[in-house]
């Protein structure tokens, strides 16, 4: 019985709190909401609530006092008006320009008033606003253009450099500084919009001057830090395989043939790094033993490009052609005369060796553009034959060559040759 009269309390305690707040929302806040209207759109309500709101006590009171009455705002109206049509059209356009653009209500008033003091000379100041106003309006517009089309244009200008072969857009980027028909500010804008990986391989082939000048004008922080963080790691990158290439460059060219004479270990840029820092002749010797012709030609177009992008021009892809010519010749020879020697006597073949081995005839020379002369003994072509052979085979022809002619032989097996 008490739990269900304590509820029935509650129910009529909660409805007449609703009851409350419905009539203190309409008799009270509602009217307040519409006078607070009322008074900020109707400026003669407001000057006649104005008076009222005067005798309130304290600050409040003394707000309202403070606020200019009907009669005082027409008179500071007529007052600027008069003012206005006193002093010359171009400062009066001035002055008026300013109160348009701070109360669009003021200045109708004072426009009203004006006209009625001076109707020609406020015509003349309303239409000189007014085209004032459509040249602002015409800057703007021309300024967001210009600015909508310098966009596009960098945009533009980095896929046209994008499309381009790196050869080719290095050539126009310094031809275009030196013309002076692009800035460094240019540049930066364009490298900016660029695709990374282009940008990227484009500066790291720039001379240090221009590219540390472009990344200065990219205007992202993060974006040039991060440019500066690749460039330097493609930096790390060519002088570990520098050091690569050192090592290779005296090793046999048959181990080198399975490591270098394919992508499977290296990728075809850093393989060009490589060949270009081993020297002429080895690399030579390492393709002529490579049977994938397109393979070859891939690569030494890549040699050609590094070469350009780094020195300017190529002095290095012809002497590996020709080189690898001569040395391919030579493998020829030596894989035809190796299968005749393989169906001799291995006597016969020891005698036939050791005549080669013995010839003191003069050797063939090959002259290279870059002042390299290629050297092709008896001896030479002697050890390669050997070195197609078996090792049972080898080291029967071997024993009858006698013990220090066979130990030299054995010895000279063992180092990097032809």
């Amino acid at each position: 019985m008490n739990m269900a009269k304590n509820k029935t309390d509650s129910e009529k305690q909660l409805g007449i709190g609703k009851i409350f707040l419905i009539l203190f929302t309409i008799f009270i806040l509602l009217p307040i909401l519409i006078l607070g209207i009322i008074y900020s759109t109707n400026d003669d309500i407001k000057m006649q609530m104005n008076r009222y709101l005067t005798k309130l006590p304290g600050k409040i009171g003394d707000y309202f006092k403070a606020y200019p009455t009907k009669e005082e705002l027409s008179s500071q109206v007529k007052s600027i008006a008069n003012y206005l049509v006193e002093i010359d059209n171009d400062r009066a356009t001035d002055k008026l320009t300013l109160i348009k653009n701070e109360d669009e209500k003021l200045y109708s008033d004072i426009i009203k008033v004006m006209l009625k003091l001076n109707s020609n000379k406020t015509q003349t100041i309303v239409e000189s606003i007014r085209r004032n106003s459509i040249k602002k309006d015409v800057l703007v517009s021309t300024l967001n253009q210009i600015e909508r089309e310098k966009e596009r244009e960098v945009l533009s200008k980095a896929e046209f450099y994008e499309k381009l072969s790196p050869i080719t857009a290095i050539d126009k980027i310094i031809s275009s500084l030196d013309n002076g028909s692009t800035s460094f500010k240019d540049l930066g804008v364009i490298f900016e919009n660029m695709k990374e990986d282009t940008a990227i391989m484009l500066l790291s082939n720039l001379n240090e001057d221009i590219r540390n000048n472009i990344l200065e004008n990219i205007s992202s922080d993060e974006k040039r830090r991060n440019m500066e963080a690749l460039i330097a790691s493609i930096k790390d990158r060519q002088a570990n395989l520098n050091n690569i290439a050192d090592i290779y460059s005296i090793e046999s060219p048959d181990k080198l043939v399975n490591i270098i004479g394919n992508t499977q270990t290296y990728v075809l840029d850093e393989l060009a790094s490589i060949y270009r820092n081993m020297g002429v002749l080895k690399s030579a010797q390492v393709l002529s033993k490579v049977n994938n012709d397109d393979f070859v030609m891939e690569l030494i177009n890549k040699i050609k490009e590094q070469e350009i992008l780094s020195t300017g021009r190529d002095l290095l892809t012809e002497d590996i052609l020709k080189a690898m010519k001569i040395y391919r010749q030579f493998n020829n020879n030596v894989a035809e005369m190796s299968s005749i020697y393989e169906k001799m006597d291995n006597r016969q073949i020891s005698a036939l060796i050791k005549r080669l081995i013995g010839n003191a005839g003069t050797p063939k020379k090959y002259f290279l553009d870059n002042g390299e002369v290629i050297t092709i003994t008896d001896e030479d072509l002697a050890l390669a034959i050997l070195k197609n052979f078996d090792d049972r085979k080898l080291a029967s022809v071997l024993s009858f060559l006698g013990d220090n002619l066979s130990s030299e032989i054995s010895r000279k097996l063992t180092i990097p040759s032809l």
